[in-house]
C-alpha cells in the first residue's frame, strides 16, 4: 500500500461538516424563534454551505494529488482533475455529483464578480442539475441534489470518500 492511499482528509472534512451542520441547525432553530425571518436564516447558511462546499473542492484537488504521487511512484502519467471528477454515480449523469461539489464550490467563490449570469463551465454544470440565475440559493439546492432533502452536510463527505475509494482502487491499487 502506498502512503497516499491512506485518506487523511475525511476526519478533517466531516468535523468542518458536523460543525456546519449544526451552526445551519441553529439558525433555523433562531428563525423559528423569531430571532430573524427565515430568508436571512437561509441567507448566512450560505456561507457555511459555502465554506463546506471549498473544503470539499480541497479534499478532491487533493485526491487528486494523492493519485497522482501514487501513478508517479509506479511511472505512470499524471491523471487531470477532470477525468478523476468524472466518476459517475448513475450511468444517466452528464456531470458526477464530484463535478458538482467542484462548481458549487466555484459558484460561491466566483458568483459577486459576475454582473450577468456567464455561459462558463460552473453554469453548465449547474445548469444541468437545475441551477439557474433565478435559483434562490442555489448552493442549498444542489447540496439537496446530492444528499437527497438531509440536512446533514457529513452526506458530501460519504459523496467524497466513495468516490475516493473507487478511483483510488481503479487508478492506483497496485499488487
Amino acid at each position: 500500500m502506498h502512503l497516499n492511499e491512506i485518506d487523511f482528509r475525511s476526519t478533517p472534512l466531516r468535523t468542518l461538516c458536523t460543525t456546519a451542520t449544526n451552526a445551519i441547525n441553529e439558525l433555523v432553530a433562531f428563525s423559528k424563534a423569531g430571532m430573524f425571518d427565515g430568508l436571512t436564516a437561509m441567507e448566512y447558511g450560505s456561507y457555511f454551505h459555502g465554506a463546506v462546499l471549498v473544503a470539499c473542492q480541497a479534499y478532491a484537488v487533493g485526491t487528486v494529488s494523492d493519485i497522482n504521487k501514487i501513478r508517479e511512484s509506479h511511472n505512470e502519467e499524471a491523471l487531470k482533475k477532470h477525468v478523476l471528477y468524472k466518476y459517475m454515480e448513475t450511468s444517466d449523469c452528464r456531470y458526477s455529483y464530484i463535478e458538482l461539489i467542484n462548481e458549487l464550490a466555484n459558484y460561491f467563490k466566483h458568483n459577486e464578480e459576475w454582473e450577468s449570469w456567464p455561459n462558463n463551465r460552473t453554469t453548465k454544470v449547474l445548469g444541468y442539475y437545475g441551477i439557474n440565475e433565478s435559483t434562490e440559493f442555489p448552493m442549498n439546492v444542489g447540496i439537496m441534489k446530492i444528499i437527497d432533502e438531509s440536512d446533514d452536510l457529513r452526506g458530501l463527505c460519504g459523496v467524497l470518500e466513495v468516490w475516493r475509494e473507487s478511483e483510488i482502487r481503479k487508478y492506483a491499487t497496485y499488487s
